[in-house]
C-alpha cells in the first residue's frame, strides 16, 4: 500500500509521522503537512502509539 493511500483515510485529528530508515521524515499535527513526493511510497509498516500514528516507509 503507497502512504498517500493511508494518508487519505487518516483522521485529521491524530498527529502523524511518517519514519524512512529510522528517522522521522515528515509529521502531520494541524499545523505541518506531510509532503506531496511521499505520496507514491510503499509503506511496510503503521503502528498508533498514545493516539498518533507512525507510518514506517518502505527503504528504496
Amino acid at each position: 500500500m503507497k502512504s498517500g493511500n493511508i494518508l487519505s483515510v487518516m483522521n485529521e485529528s491524530k498527529n502523524m509521522y511518517i519514519w524512512d530508515d529510522g528517522e522521522i521524515i515528515a509529521s502531520y499535527d494541524s499545523r505541518n503537512s506531510i509532503p506531496f513526493e511521499l505520496n507514491d511510497r510503499q509503506v511496510e509498516m503503521v503502528d498508533c502509539e498514545n493516539n498518533e500514528f507512525h507510518i514506517y516507509l518502505e527503504c528504496e
